[in-house]
């Protein structure tokens, strides 16, 4: 979490130009879909949502999120594939949405109690807050979906993009500590 490296203005205003810059990223990379094993299709989105929290904590990656899911109810097409409206919280897919704050506090509030960010806490937090979301998520579906397979065969099958979105956020978390902190990484002759 690099949120106390962040001082451009007061703490409030600091953490609202966060917010906000969340909300624009969001918007702009979830709609997004991405086709991962020929056929199964990812979005960035529980991976952006989630990765808000670990890298500014769960304040301001939960108030990102909540604007975002508002920002889609009235109509900005910020939810995958470009869809928006408040339709979309009604759905089988609702409580994805529904658990995109969750995740980003869950996965914001652990990364607050790490005293380093490493490149394997990061992973972990990133992984932890995106299972949240795909339980959370599949529990309402399955409620609303009669489903066939069983829920850890769905995991199983969400795996692969779970932890291929967990390790591009760990480059991002890398990157982005790097660049907040001044943190050079170690010449090879040292």
């Amino acid at each position: 979490m690099f949120r106390q490296h962040i001082q451009w203005q007061s703490a409030w205003v600091d953490s609202t130009l966060l917010v906000v810059l969340g909300l624009a990223l969001m918007g702009w990379l979830s709609p997004q879909v991405w086709t991962f094993q020929g056929t199964l299709p990812i979005t960035p989105q529980s991976l952006i949502v989630v990765l808000w929290g670990v890298l500014w904590g769960w304040q301001v990656g939960t108030a990102a999120v909540a604007l975002y899911l508002v920002s889609g109810g009235l109509g900005a097409p910020v939810f995958a594939d470009g869809a928006s409206g408040w339709i979309h919280f009604t759905g089988s897919t609702a409580g994805f949405l529904f658990a995109f704050p969750i995740g980003a506090l869950v996965a914001g509030w652990f990364a607050e109690q790490v005293t380093r960010m490493h490149y394997g806490a990061s992973a972990l937090l990133l992984l932890l807050g995106q299972l949240v979301i795909v339980l959370l998520g599949l529990t309402y579906q399955r409620g609303i979906i009669p489903v066939e397979v069983s829920l850890v065969e769905n995991l199983l099958d969400l795996m692969p993009p779970l932890l291929v979105k967990a390790a591009l956020g760990t480059l991002i978390v890398v990157f982005v500590g790097r660049g907040v902190t001044g943190h050079k990484p170690a010449s090879k002759g040292s």
